[in-house]
């Protein structure tokens, strides 16, 4: 079986996944971007350092304006994106193909779901579980019915 078709099969699990959870829980525990980036990894596993450099400096980035220049609603969001991109831009400019252009603004919308959440803390520790659980499950899947 094509890696592709069991990535994006994880990839439509883990969306219902969160979908019943919160409708279960009422509470977004995980940002969207996670199962996208976890499916996106077990096919490109060298993305999992650019997306935690790009995740942290972009959320950091939108804290700092948040808090210093009050941006605030899309213009966090915006930042975010942008800083994601830049980030990714310079970290693997060398080696930029179509899917990491397509990729490149997740991680900026996962510091942005982090950064709006209620609970910012407990949204990022999900998320960084769940990606796990995801992509460990995905990876595996992957590897045994592509051989």
């Amino acid at each position: 079986m094509n890696g592709v078709v069991i990535a994006y099969v994880s990839l439509v699990t883990a969306l219902f996944s969160l979908w019943m959870l919160y409708e279960r829980f009422g509470f977004r525990m995980v940002s969207l971007a996670v199962p996208l980036l976890a499916s996106f990894s077990a096919l490109v596993p060298e993305f999992i350092p650019v997306i935690i450099v790009s995740s942290i400096t972009s959320y950091l980035v939108s804290e700092f304006a948040y808090k210093k220049f009050l941006f605030y609603g899309m213009r966090v969001f915006f930042l975010s994106s942008i800083v994601s991109s830049l980030v990714i831009f310079l970290l693997i400019w060398r080696n930029l193909n179509l899917s990491f252009l397509l990729a490149s603004t997740l991680p900026g919308l996962l510091a942005y779901d982090v950064h709006t959440s209620r609970e910012p803390a407990l949204t990022a520790l999900f998320s960084a579980i769940f990606f796990t659980i995801q992509w460990v499950g995905t990876l595996a899947l992957v590897n045994f019915l592509s051989a």
